[in-house]
């Protein structure tokens, strides 16, 4: 679970590189607003709530295989990437990008 940010954040400019150092793609820069938590007298400290961060790998076909040859975590992990799962990371990017929460949130709950 991570910390939701509450209805008094504040936009964050950020310089290109600490985003794409933070995960996020280059395409994705554009349009992208991040926000930071301010504190108010309803939050406190700028958060409001939890919500829950999730990578769901369905097993496709082409990970069966990898398993029942007794592939190893990194080879499942490539050809998950490959199918467009998201780890947990990139799921916790998404929440960022959607204004959810913040860098310092997911970065103290998840490890790139």
């Amino acid at each position: 679970l991570i910390r939701t940010l509450h209805k008094c954040k504040k936009p964050l400019d950020l310089p290109p590189e600490a985003l794409l150092q933070a995960g996020f793609e280059k395409q994705d820069l554009e349009d992208l607003t991040l926000y930071q938590p301010t504190g108010c007298s309803e939050c406190n400290e700028g958060y409001r709530g939890r919500t829950g961060i999730f990578q769901v790998m369905p097993i496709s076909e082409s990970i069966a295989r990898i398993i029942l040859e007794e592939g190893n975590a990194i080879r499942i992990t490539q050809q998950a990437r490959k199918e467009g799962i998201l780890d947990l990371r990139q799921s916790a990017l998404n929440k960022v990008a959607a204004g959810v929460t913040d860098l310092i949130e997911i970065n103290r709950v998840t490890k790139d």
